[in-house]
């Protein structure tokens, strides 16, 4: 149960810090764990085993991070 609180810790540090993740890691996944970035790569099942590895005892949320031409995309069709 306590892993659910420390996730939700976890994706509030996500949305804080997205435009930073936009900007550092555009395009690649990573995952997040007691909110620091613990792994990028190419695929989300490559972070979440690295992110395991060092972190056993703990969830890691992973994500693909958007690129910043993605969300200027995704923003102006949202505006049409």
């Amino acid at each position: 149960m306590g892993g659910d609180k420390k996730m939700d810790e976890d994706d509030k540090w996500i949305t804080q810090h997205f435009e930073e993740l936009v900007d550092k890691y555009g395009g690649k996944y990573v995952a997040v764990v007691s909110e620091q970035v613990v792994a990028v790569g190419d695929s989300p099942k490559e972070v979440d085993e690295k992110a395991r590895q060092l972190y056993p005892d703990k969830l890691p949320s992973v994500l693909l991070v958007p690129k910043e031409e993605d969300l200027t995309c995704i923003l102006q069709s949202l505006r049409t």
